[in-house]
């Protein structure tokens, strides 16, 4: 096995101080960190890495530079960081390349990183609960079978199809009533909660976070206690 690494390294919801000590010390030690704009400001990317470290940015970057970087860690003897939204093993599409990185014999690890599922609901001021019967899916296909007993849904990827996802929530038996709220850059310092109902819901979306990395939590409504604001 080459002596070559790689590390899946959840970066969290997006805010910088939100990464975990293990993020920052995979940061610290890495050769190549792929990164995304979207994923953690370049500001807290910088601070963290060594001023020799090479950072391949995804996109304009393509998922073959990112074989190609896979490649050189074998040859080179390299450490490479693959930053991953959120906690890599939810929704992170880890599997293609967890296969790629074991094919070519090299090391790997994932590190774990604090959820937009776990972030958003601390934004709320709410716990959710086990008897909620949460249900969190990728988009509103992931939606299969019967799952009317859940009275929480937690839905990545809204702005996708935000109609389509309203659709098949009151398919599934969810009130058209149902409060919900729409989390945005949660975590950041353009971070929103919006409110509403899920019968309006699509439009919600559509008027305030089409483009955004948004969180729908539908059945699960904002906590009535005032939280403290961000810096």
């Amino acid at each position: 096995m080459t002596a070559g690494r790689v590390l899946f390294v959840g970066c969290g919801p997006g805010a910088a101080d939100l990464l975990t000590l293990r993020a920052v010390h995979a940061l610290q030690t890495a050769d190549i960190v792929i990164w995304n704009a979207d994923l953690l400001d370049r500001r807290a990317l910088t601070e963290h890495t060594r001023a020799d470290s090479e950072i391949l940015q995804w996109p304009p970057a393509t998922q073959r530079d990112i074989q190609d970087a896979f490649d050189r860690a074998c040859v080179e003897d390299l450490l490479v960081v693959r930053l991953k939204g959120g906690d890599p093993t939810l929704l992170g599409a880890l599997e293609p390349e967890l296969s790629a990185v074991r094919e070519r014999g090299l090391a790997c690890e994932i590190v774990p990183g604090i959820s937009a599922l776990s972030a958003g609901a601390a934004a709320l001021g709410r716990e959710i609960a086990t008897h909620d019967a949460a249900l969190l899916v990728g988009a509103a296909s992931a939606l299969a079978g019967d799952h009317t007993t859940a009275t929480v849904v937690a839905s990545y990827g809204v702005d996708r199809d935000p109609r389509a996802l309203q659709r098949t929530l009151l398919t599934r038996g969810l009130a058209a009533a149902t409060p919900c709220t729409v989390a945005i850059e949660v975590s950041r310092r353009d971070e929103m909660l919006l409110s509403c109902v899920l019968e309006d819901l699509a439009e919600t979306v559509e008027d305030a976070a089409m483009g955004a990395l948004a969180i729908v939590f539908a059945g699960l409504p904002e906590a009535q206690c005032e939280l403290p604001c961000k810096d």
